[in-house]
């Protein structure tokens, strides 16, 4: 974990405010220079996060580090909730400038131990904004960076967990564990996949199936699962006039313009030009 002590860790409170919003909601795929934290009080949804989808909802802990382009897509009829805050001007120590984890660190975390201390700063906060009582920014600024104190403890935990089922899983179990993801990847593609809900699913860190993973085949879980919807949506196309639309959904993909846009950059040219050659091929 970094190196954060009390003497020399004094970020800057940029801001700190509660959310609520619902797919009507004008929201674009943005990145900041300083860190975010956002904490999900309520509602499911999916958060892209450089362009790889993450599924949350309550508890839910997302950390976005400088330069990340994020972007929430929230459900139609769906409400969500979110207490979101953001530090700057501060640097750890072989980390960065405003960065509060390391840069290859997972974005999402669930600290269920932690959530009633974090949830109980969350509402001191945004008590203490809406009395506006003289010195209020000193207690925000207090509960905020007790708030990110409990965030690092439970990173620790977290990591810990992890370290320890690390040393427990031999070179067989690290085999059987890439080809369990192979094979629900092959067969689960057209599905909503993340990262983190392989990882639950199997009781492991992100971080560290990603590890192994890539480490057994040479690239990502995201990576792999990306090649296998846009090889089979090459094939799709290919065998006929299928609208590029319907194409995208039957290869996993709810948003046809972020699948155009995965598609020409690992073919090199856009789906709707792969159909115009294809059908100049059958003519």
């Amino acid at each position: 974990m970094p190196e954060v002590r009390a003497e020399c860790f004094n970020p800057t409170l940029l801001y700190a405010f509660n959310h609520v919003l619902d797919s009507e909601s004008s929201l674009k795929y943005h990145s900041h220079d300083f860190t975010e934290i956002k904490v999900i009080l309520s509602g499911n949804f999916t958060y892209t996060i450089d362009d790889v989808d993450y599924e949350v909802g309550k508890g839910s802990i997302i950390i976005m580090r400088p330069g990340v382009k994020h972007l929430k897509k929230i459900p139609a009829g769906v409400q969500i909730e979110e207490f979101n805050y953001a530090l700057g001007d501060f640097q750890i120590k072989n980390l960065p400038p405003n960065f509060m984890i390391e840069t290859d660190a997972e974005h999402i975390y669930t600290m269920p131990l932690f959530q009633p201390d974090i949830f109980k700063c969350i509402n001191e906060t945004l008590s203490e904004q809406e009395k506006n009582e003289p010195y209020c920014d000193l207690v925000i600024k207090a509960s905020i960076l007790k708030l990110t104190s409990l965030l690092y403890r439970g990173m620790n935990a977290n990591r810990d967990k992890s370290d320890k089922a690390r040393l427990n899983i031999t070179t067989s179990e690290k085999t059987n564990i890439v080809n369990t993801i192979l094979q629900y990847l092959s067969q689960n593609y057209m599905k909503p996949i993340s990262l983190y809900r392989l990882a639950h699913n199997m009781y492991l860190s992100p971080v560290y199936i990603s590890k192994i993973f890539k480490e057994e085949t040479g690239e990502s879980p995201i990576n792999h699962l990306i090649r296998i919807r846009l090889t089979k949506a090459n094939e799709l196309l290919n065998s006929g006039n299928i609208p590029i639309k319907t194409v995208a959904r039957n290869v996993g993909y709810e948003d046809a313009y972020y699948f155009s846009k995965l598609y020409k950059k690992y073919y090199g040219i856009p789906p709707s030009a792969e159909k115009r050659i294809n059908s100049r091929v059958i003519s």
